[in-house]
């Protein structure tokens, strides 16, 4: 762990030994961040360095299998608090967050293009949120609408079959 608190190291559960190692973390150390799991990798997204006020953009892969990092380009939007999931067509949907305001924003990584889309903003704005992937709908559930404390009941699903 740094002085400053964010984790620089990651523990990988072996199944089969049944044991934890330790091996590199992402690049970018953070908090508050999104990963999704897509063809083998995990996609880390944004997050924060502390505080509302450090939001980051930037997204990094992880190849399990050689314990390697890549850096991706980074989202239209820096935002902690946020949720991503995979769809099966290959994109990797980054969505909510807060700063001084919670996001409504939706934006999706094509992996294979190496580019973000914005999508159409969410209906409900709010940070600490869920989302899973069925094929190509992302389905998002609950968070807050304000920034620190808060909760909703929202539940929405973005379809990305027709990107």
């Amino acid at each position: 762990m740094r002085p400053d608190g964010l984790a620089d190291r990651m523990l990988v559960f072996d199944a089969s030994s049944q044991r934890w190692a330790t091996t590199e973390g992402p690049p970018t150390p953070r908090e508050h961040l999104g990963v999704a799991a897509l063809g083998g990798r995990l996609y880390v997204v944004g997050g924060r360095t502390g505080g509302i006020g450090s939001n980051l953009a930037a997204v990094e892969s992880f190849d399990p299998r050689h314990g390697t990092w890549d850096a991706l380009p980074d989202m239209p939007t820096g935002r902690g608090g946020i949720a991503a999931a995979a769809a099966s067509n290959g994109f990797v949907l980054a969505v909510g967050g807060e700063a001084e305001t919670t996001f409504d924003e939706a934006e999706a990584l094509d992996v294979s293009a190496g580019r973000w889309l914005t999508l159409p903003p969410m209906p409900t704005a709010r940070h600490g949120l869920g989302a899973a992937a069925i094929a190509s709908v992302v389905y998002v559930v609950a968070g807050g609408t304000e920034p620190g404390y808060s909760f909703s009941s929202a539940n929405e699903a973005i379809d990305l079959g027709s990107l």
